[in-house]
């Protein structure tokens, strides 16, 4: 029926991509269980999820796995596929040595809805760990099926690292702004040539002034260039309050702009960078083909550049992403990260919202997120946010835990929880399917306060 039974060596993952790649793996399935790894080949899945098991059997947990291929299981007796892997399911349950199970073309899966509901019962209890291997097609199968692999943890599998800089060259506009800045910085590391704009900024920081709303200064700064390879826009407006409140501002930055940059950005990958707030909130997860049903003008404007984008741009990439948090600087943009963090240094009791959800996913692994899917050429709809939904009260409590644990400083005084308001009418809970799982909560905020201290000190 397409398992194999094997014994596992300690192993080590080679000097490349996948030593990346294996550490978030086991980050992941410490902490829910299951990894998925999205590759360009069935041998590169492969590799993977036997180094990554491999690693695991360092603390002697595990000795053997399953590898379970349910195409082979499905065409071998497609009528009785759900019955047969409800089967080897049992039996891995009730074994007395826990077995991992390598689940081969994972995204068959789909196609049959008991197999959905109880792959989806073992990731809920944790009771075997699941490693799946698919690839870029196969997740957008599995997307289609939020009801699982909004509870699936992918990665987005880096290809073999190249030994030079990547030959792209890469226009950010809006690499002034707190994601911007994060962008910028990871594509100098990894590309030829990588040039930045902003706005009120530019100048202090050393990018080239830019007026995104402006067609003549668009049109100006594209004539006489040569066309970037990739064109990536981060200028908008990401305050849905302030949204709320200057809409002709909010609707120029986040939607006429980019019909302004069709117009002479020529021959180019137009990556758009929009939001969660798509979604109204109500019935997550959300996969990319979810109906999106924004609730304030936000998330309105950041659809209707999806659509300008997609329809404007041959091969464009959206990327909706989660609540961003991280550090660049002392001058960055607040977050709520940011705000929650300078209020546990208070000697006094914080009030934090306990009602709205948020996934919040850390600057470096979002922009990581957004290389990988260059390097793959993906093109269309995808989306990454925490893996943990948290409300604002839950955040400042696990913040002041790592935050004593890095500094050694503890929050003494009560974290209250409150229903907080603004302009904006808020999603509950925007839970999205990941096409590649940032870091859990916890270790984002460790790397951060880290990077904090190392920067104070430089």
């Amino acid at each position: 029926m397409g398992t194999t039974l094997f014994c596992l060596d300690s192993a080590h993952p080679q000097a490349d991509g996948s030593n990346n790649d294996i550490g978030r793996a086991l980050s992941l399935i410490k902490s829910f269980g299951n990894v998925v790894f999205i590759s360009e080949s069935r041998a590169q899945g492969d590799k993977l999820a036997t180094q990554t098991l491999a690693q695991l059997t360092n603390d002697g947990l595990y000795r053997q796995a399953v590898q379970l291929d349910i195409r082979a299981l499905m065409d071998a007796e497609r009528s009785q596929a759900g019955l047969n892997f409800q089967d080897i399911i049992h039996r891995l349950q009730e074994s007395k040595e826990k077995i991992g199970l390598i689940i081969a073309g994972l995204q068959e899966v789909a196609q049959d809805n008991r197999m959905v509901s109880l792959l989806r019962e073992v990731i809920e209890q944790k009771s075997i760990t699941v490693l799946g291997i698919t690839d870029m097609g196969g997740f957008r199968k599995l997307e289609e099926k939020p009801e699982l692999s909004g509870f699936l943890q992918f990665i987005l599998a880096e290809k073999k690292e190249p030994q030079a800089k990547r030959d792209k060259s890469v226009l950010i506009i809006g690499a002034t702004s707190l994601f911007g800045n994060a962008v910028f910085d990871l594509f100098s590391r990894e590309c030829r040539n990588v040039k930045g704009t902003g706005f009120s900024k530019a100048a202090h920081l050393g990018f080239d002034k830019l007026n995104a709303t402006s067609e003549e200064e668009i049109k100006k700064y594209f004539s006489g260039k040569a066309d970037s390879d990739i064109v990536i826009y981060i200028a908008g407006e990401a305050n849905a309050d302030l949204a709320e409140k200057e809409r002709d501002r909010a609707r120029a930055l986040n939607t006429d702009a980019v019909s302004l940059i069709a117009r002479y950005a020529k021959n180019c990958k137009f990556v758009y960078i929009s939001s969660e707030y798509v979604f109204d909130g109500n019935s997550g997860p959300y996969g990319s083909g979810s109906t999106a049903n924004p609730i304030n003008y936000y998330g309105r404007t950041k659809l209707e550049g999806e659509k300008i984008s997609l329809k404007s741009f041959p091969g464009a990439l959206v990327i909706r992403l989660g609540a961003l948090y991280g550090y660049n600087g002392p001058n960055d943009k607040e977050t709520t990260v940011s705000k929650l963090i300078a209020a546990l240094d208070k000697a006094e009791p914080l009030k934090a919202d306990n009602i709205q959800i948020k996934h919040p996913i850390l600057l470096e692994d979002a922009a990581r997120t957004i290389l990988k899917l260059i390097d793959y050429g993906a093109s269309g709809i995808y989306q990454a946010n925490g893996p943990e939904g948290l409300n604002k009260q839950e955040m400042a409590k696990r913040i002041g835990a790592v935050k004593n644990e890095v500094t050694g400083r503890a929050f003494s005084c009560s974290i209250i929880g409150i229903e907080q308001a603004g302009a904006a009418g808020k999603p509950l809970n925007t839970h999205m399917v990941n096409v590649d799982t940032p870091r859990p909560f916890d270790e984002g905020i460790r790397f951060l306060l880290q990077k904090m201290q190392k920067k104070e000190k430089s």
